[in-house]
């Protein structure tokens, strides 16, 4: 298993960070490599909400389905995504610090079929778009 894991503070209560980073609806109003997301499950989030959307990376979109494990409101959402050949499950925390919240994001990533070939471009353009996705959180929730 791969794993990413990237952090930023933000000068906002957790209650905010978490309210926009668990709607689908705007998943892609901060996260750079999600284009469209929707929740599937009726109801309010919690675990075994379910998801689809798509991720567009290195110029590939790639369709997938996710189900919520873990639900903590303004402390840890966790969903497991399947993508066919990616497998990934997203821990979003959110920290209390004085200046605000800190806000990480971490995927444990495994690879299926030639994907793993491909691995290591994957996991470094993914990282690189976290980092871009946890700048526009910070934006947002800031601003």
């Amino acid at each position: 298993m791969t794993v990413i894991d990237e952090s930023i503070e933000i000068k906002a209560p957790a209650g905010k960070v978490f309210a926009l980073t668990t709607d689908a609806t705007r998943w892609s109003s901060w996260h750079t490599a999600i284009p469209e997301a929707e929740q599937t499950s009726k109801g309010p989030v919690g675990v075994g909400t379910t998801f689809k959307g798509v991720t567009r990376l290195m110029g590939r979109s790639m369709p997938w389905t996710a189900t919520a494990t873990e639900y903590e409101p303004d402390r840890k959402f966790v969903k497991k995504i399947d993508s066919g050949p990616v497998f990934i499950e997203q821990h979003n925390s959110y920290t209390p610090i004085p200046a605000g919240t800190k806000f990480t994001i971490t995927y444990d990533m495994k690879f299926r079929g030639c994907m793993r070939i491909l691995s290591p471009f994957i996991v470094n353009a993914m990282r690189k778009e976290i980092q871009k996705s946890l700048g526009k959180v910070k934006q947002i929730v800031e601003s």
